[in-house]
């Protein structure tokens, strides 16, 4: 039954047990000033009694005084005094009579109690006092002494009657003396009685303040003692309860989720563990779906990784095959260029050097796009003057617009350094591409490129780059959409003036590689202005600075006195060998070819070349293998220059020739003018 009622509590929700509590609390509190309440109002008619009697005491003494006072001076009003006197007793008298009546005769109680000189608001005190505690000791041993007085008050009337009828018979003194005795011993009975009485009330009061102390010191501990208890009880189902779910945070916290929390009770801290263990079950639902969210998201990733893999590697393949021929075919179209005499024959080559051009720059376009997208752009920062690099931007692009008849111009703030931080490569393509597109997109004007500081900081200055021209210009509704990828300005314009739409879309990325911005003006018909901003480091020491210089600052005095320099071709491809065969022995240059990287090692061993050409792609032993060879041997010919040639110009590719210990890089298809140069620097740091 126990057990029972204590589940049965458990299920109990707080708030009613809090409510049970205080409703329990209240009631003994209510008690205990209820028995406060009965305390005072009892004492205070036991007091009204004690009063009574000593109304009732004196009331006695003044009948007897009076009645002695007759004897002596037999005036009647003395006697008259006595019987006024003796109101009090026998009032006392008859309330007591009535209450002890079956059903006690409550207006005759009153009535006698006010003659008996009692204050009114007592009365009812009084006689509640008698009907609750008459059979209590000390109460009943007190009315029986109240009881036993009535009969000498009887003999006092008797008495008095007597020596009334003697003084108005003319009896002797001597009879009245002996009535006066029977007086005095009256009074004497009456007084010990009225001790007694006192006495007995006394010890009444005292037993009911002992009584109604006990009453409340027991409700007291009561009180105490239920509130405790319960407030334990209620305290340790809560902490119970909070300790098993804090503990379950705890285990979810630590990344458990098939934990759950022991649930004690159906109160409020139960319906808590219960919404935790849900809670609970919906995270590892949730964490079981992440999970597998992952792996697909993994597998997804992994797939697009092998996608995007398989797309690089056939971006290289593919650049490679390409490069290879054009190479081969622009070569041989600049050597055609240089013998030809006739105009139309010329024409002809030109136009076809001109649209071999234009699918490298397409192929340039298509192999940087998917270096941007695949995250494979790597930024370098390098000190280099822009007042350089623009213009040698403008004088590459000037035979061009001079064809045009189109002006180039340029305008460089003073307030812009001559030298800055930064990665020049990506600038100069950013320039190169805005302003191509500027100069093929104009019939008839200018270009200008414009640069200005619009903000000198202490570290760094940031750089506005300006290029306006004359041209076609870009209606409002389309100049958002040309740098997204594959995007002109109209059908139109891709069919009159070629492309594939991937430069301002380059562009943009490449700017936004930088940390800067890009946006355009224009107005069909009036031209446009491109804008983009940059930030750049200082250079903070600028002494001895000089940007690397090419072989065009060596003299032709300089590069005359080697004679005749010797050069190794290494390349599978018979046309590529060939074509630089050509391209060298135009030049005067002695030539040696190998199809391999094995012949080459062999060659280089055995005879004396004054630099290697080698080719990276071929079978057998490739270019890579074939430098590591050559330089890791123990005598000079372990240092003759090399310079990688290949069709393959993805990141990472140039990085690695110089690794394993190449001297420079050129990519297929070159122009024999850069081929020189990068060969007369190497032959001319050879030779010093």
């Amino acid at each position: 039954m126990i057990l029972f009622s204590r589940n049965r509590l458990k299920d109990i929700s707080i708030a009613k047990k809090l409510y049970f509590t205080v409703g329990i609390m209240a009631a003994l509190v209510t008690i205990e000033l209820f028995t406060l309440y009965f305390a005072v109002t009892t004492l205070s008619a036991v007091r009204s009694f004690v009063a009574g009697e000593g109304m009732w005491s004196k009331a006695e003494k003044d009948a007897t005084a009076a009645l002695s006072q007759y004897a002596h001076s037999h005036n009647v009003a003395d006697y008259e005094a006595f019987k006024h006197y003796l109101k009090v007793p026998l009032g006392d008298r008859n309330a007591r009579l009535a209450l002890l009546l079956p059903p006690p005769d409550m207006e005759k109680a009153r009535q006698g109690f006010l003659d008996g000189r009692n204050h009114p608001d007592d009365i009812n005190g009084m006689i509640k006092l008698v009907q609750r505690f008459h059979r209590v000791y000390y109460i009943n041993k007190a009315f029986k002494l109240w009881e036993n007085a009535e009969p000498i008050i009887g003999q006092l009337t008797k008495i008095s009657e007597e020596l009334h009828h003697k003084i108005n018979s003319g009896a002797s003194q001597k009879d009245i003396d002996k009535s006066l005795e029977n007086i005095k011993l009256i009074n004497k009975q009456l007084t010990e009685m009225e001790d007694g009485f006192s006495f007995t009330l006394g010890e009444g009061a005292r037993w009911l303040e002992d009584l109604v102390l006990k009453i409340l010191l027991t409700l007291s501990v009561t009180i105490g003692t239920t509130s405790i208890l319960i407030t334990i009880s209620v305290s340790n189902g809560i902490g119970k309860g909070l300790k098993a779910i804090i503990n379950g945070a705890d285990l979810i916290s630590e990344g458990n989720l098939t934990s759950r929390v022991k649930v004690y009770s159906k109160d409020e801290i139960g319906l808590l563990a219960n919404a935790f263990n849900q809670m609970t079950d919906k995270l590892e639902q949730n964490s079981y779906e992440i999970k597998q969210h992952e792996e697909s998201l993994k597998k997804e990733k992994e797939r697009v990784l092998a996608s995007e893999k398989v797309k690089q590697l056939f971006l290289m393949n593919m650049s490679h095959e390409i490069r290879t021929p054009m190479n081969v075919v622009l070569g041989f179209a600049h050597l055609l260029e240089d013998s030809l005499t006739d105009e139309e024959q010329l024409e002809y080559t030109n136009m076809l050097i001109k649209a071999g051009n234009e699918l490298l720059v397409i192929l340039n376009d298509i192999l940087e796009f998917s270096k941007i997208e695949s995250g494979d752009i790597v930024l370098e920062t390098h000190p280099f003057s822009l007042n350089h690099m623009i213009y040698a931007i403008l004088a590459d692009i000037e035979p061009i617009a001079m064809a045009k008849h189109i002006n180039l111009n340029c305008f460089i703030d003073s307030t812009v350094p001559e030298v800055v931080l930064g990665d020049k490569s990506r600038v100069n393509q950013i320039l190169i591409k805005l302003l191509s597109n500027a100069v093929k997109f104009t019939e008839r004007g200018e270009v200008m490129v414009i640069v200005n500081c619009t903000a000198n900081h202490p570290e760094y200055v940031e750089l506005e780059f300006s290029i306006k021209d004359t041209g076609i210009g870009i209606p409002v509704d389309q100049q958002e959409r040309i740098f997204d990828h594959f995007e002109q300005a109209s059908i139109d314009n891709g069919h009159k003036f070629g492309g594939t739409g991937l430069g301002l879309s380059i562009v943009k990325q490449l700017v936004k590689l930088l940390d800067g911005s890009i946006y355009v003006n224009s107005t069909p018909g009036n031209g446009s202005e491109f804008h983009f901003k940059l930030s750049f480091l200082k250079v903070s020491n600028r002494k001895g600075w000089t940007e690397s210089a090419e072989v065009d600052t060596a003299t032709k005095e300089e590069l005359f006195s080697i004679t005749k320099p010797r050069v190794l071709i290494v390349d599978d491809n018979p046309m590529n060998r060939t074509l630089i065969v050509k391209i060298l022995q135009k030049r005067g240059f002695e030539t040696d070819t190998a199809e391999n990287g094995k012949i080459a090692v062999f060659k280089v061993r055995n005879q004396k070349y004054d630099i290697v050409l080698m080719d990276l792609q071929m079978p057998e032993m490739d270019g890579y293998e074939a430098t590591r060879q050559i330089r890791g041997w123990q005598n000079h010919k372990s240092n003759i220059p090399i310079i990688a040639m290949t069709a393959h110009t993805m990141l990472g590719e140039m990085e690695k020739c110089f690794e394993i210990g190449m001297d420079d890089f050129i990519p297929k298809p070159f122009f024999s003018d850069m081929l020189f140069k990068k060969i007369y620097a190497l032959l001319l740091q050879s030779k010093n």
